[in-house]
């Protein structure tokens, strides 16, 4: 089994990036304490070059893309059979994901047009907003509608939306120590379900 993370920050090795691997880390964890094998790998996105889906077709014809950018090499990796979830993370920008996190589940349209390649796969998001309470269930939902159309089945933190941080807490975003809490519950939620799914 093997879960992927997808950072959707413009800036490398910030929050996002830190919440994401904070949820993998704990993913990983779950999977020793169930004896099971997890294999978890974060693809931060930041320094990549992602263009927008200009719709072109290509993708209608097979697992490929027409655009020679950063998502090419990306293909293989989430067309592996052995991935059972991704979880994106991205920061709340006017309300919503990033472009960079748009622009990535757009092009993920060559998976859905060739089979339903992420159907049944699980799909969690983390948010990190401006302040305690700066659109991350809004942002959070916004990434499910896009899993959704995929199909995938959509993992919550175990009793709200997903990971919802604050980028810019008092101490510091490795102080936001409930944001954290609930990227961790969403990478134990995630492995749990995974269990469950492929015991």
């Amino acid at each position: 089994m093997k879960i992927i993370g997808i950072s959707a920050s413009a800036r490398k090795n910030k929050s996002t990036h830190f919440l994401l691997d904070q949820c993998l880390n704990e993913s990983k964890r779950a999977a020793e304490l169930l004896e099971k094998s997890l294999e978890v790998e974060l693809i931060d996105i930041a320094p990549m070059k992602i263009n927008a889906c200009i719709a072109c077709g290509k993708c209608k014809k097979g697992v490929l893309c027409s655009q020679e950018d950063d998502f090419q090499p990306l293909i293989s990796k989430l067309a592996d059979p052995e991935l059972v979830g991704i979880i994106m993370a991205t920061p709340v920008y006017m309300g919503c994901m990033s472009a960079q996190a748009k622009a990535f589940l757009d092009r993920t349209v060559l998976f859905r047009r060739n089979g339903f390649m992420f159907k049944n796969k699980l799909g969690g998001v983390i948010a990190v907003g401006g302040s305690r309470n700066g659109g991350q269930e809004l942002t959070i939902q916004a990434v499910h509608a896009a899993m959704m159309i995929h199909d995938m089945i959509i993992v919550g933190d175990g009793g709200h939306f997903g990971g919802a941080a604050w980028g810019s807490h008092p101490n510091g975003y490795e102080g936001d120590e409930t944001g954290i809490n609930t990227a961790k519950s969403l990478g134990k939620r995630m492995t749990e379900v995974a269990c469950m799914l492929h015991h």
